[in-house]
């Protein structure tokens, strides 16, 4: 019976949600850097997951966009975003958290409003 139960216990834990600080890049493809308008793609090196939101920004800076939502395994549902300036708005999007050997290999999210787009694409540096 023991082993049933740390089983059931061991699927959550793997479907557990990377928390902390990620060193790596924001990469679009070619195509998408030549349709997107000014500010709708976010330029960062490092990512910040925690509890309900995913910032993204540069290393030693304070200044972040920051998604903010609810999880659900590893796909957030956004239901605001808080630019660098510290204002908030609400939108609607989706973040979606990706493994490769386990290990947090990307991050991406939309998000839309009635004042435009944006949208993140991290990839973890594996140096």
């Amino acid at each position: 019976m023991l082993s049933l139960a740390f089983l059931f216990a061991a699927q959550f834990a793997a479907d557990a949600l990377p928390t902390g600080t990620y060193s790596g890049t924001c990469l679009y493809p070619e195509a998408v850097e030549e349709r997107a308008a000014p500010g709708e793609l976010i330029t960062c090196n490092e990512v910040r997951i925690s509890g309900g939101q995913i910032s993204f920004g540069q290393r030693g800076w304070q200044t972040r966009t920051r998604f903010n939502g609810t999880f659900e395994g590893s796909r957030m549902t956004v239901d605001s975003v808080t630019l660098p300036n510290g204002r908030t708005y609400e939108v609607r999007g989706v973040c979606e958290v990706y493994f490769a050997n386990e290990e947090l290999s990307a991050v991406a999210c939309t998000a839309s409003s009635n004042r435009g787009s944006m949208a993140a694409n991290f990839v973890v540096s594996r140096l």
